[in-house]
């Protein structure tokens, strides 16, 4: 864990976000590898990037608990904080959805979710580490643009691949149902960083 200066939220926020990022390069590569065999060893690695998000998380609110004077209101951070650590935890729980369920074959349209989950999380690291910029929000509000535009953009993936999912030759109730917990699973770390961008925008309006 790198070292920031005490009170440098901003920084431990990036630094927070930039977990988000590499658990989503993850998914994404494990979904275009994907090996049936290694779904163990991949949610392991995962797990151990969410461990590590978990410990800086803490950290922050250590520091928060101690602190009397912050750059931004400390509500804020603390919603902020919270809902980049539910976006990991989001992450994670894919991974573990296809350990869990012995997932043997991913579900069409899988592969174009993964990577507008990682466009949505990479914007989402954008966002954050431009949050210092509260006060001239211009670049910050286009990254919340392209958060909400690809979380629109998995709606419409998510509902095509549903559609397909119960309208194929598949009539296996075990495949359905874990087919639909990773779509769902997936469609959940995309809605959870539309939510982000929600408080990103609340907080430009809150302290401008």
């Amino acid at each position: 864990m790198a070292k920031v200066k005490r009170n440098d939220y901003f920084a431990l926020l990036t630094e927070q976000a930039a977990f988000c990022v590499q658990a989503a390069q993850l998914l994404e590569h494990s979904i275009e590898q994907f090996d049936a065999i290694q779904t163990n060893t991949v949610h392991q690695q995962m797990h151990t990037i969410e461990h590590n998000a978990d410990l800086l998380h803490h950290d922050i609110l250590k520091r928060l608990y101690t602190e009397f004077i912050t750059p931004i209101d400390q509500d804020d951070i603390l919603r902020l904080v919270q809902i980049i650590d539910d976006v990991t935890d989001a992450l994670d729980e894919v991974t573990m959805d296809f350990s869990m369920y012995n997932i043997r074959t991913l579900p069409k349209g899988t592969d174009t979710f993964a990577k507008l989950v990682t466009t949505c999380v990479k914007s989402l690291h954008a966002a954050v580490a431009e949050l210092k910029n509260f006060k001239k929000p211009e670049q910050l509000r286009a990254h919340i643009i392209e958060m909400n535009n690809a979380e629109a953009e998995a709606d419409a993936i998510y509902t095509d691949a549903i559609h397909a999912l119960f309208t194929g030759n598949n009539t296996d109730a075990a495949t359905l149902i874990s087919s639909h917990k990773v779509l769902d699973s997936l469609e959940n770390c995309c809605d959870l960083c539309e939510h982000a961008a929600d408080v990103i925008e609340q907080i430009i309006i809150g302290n401008t």
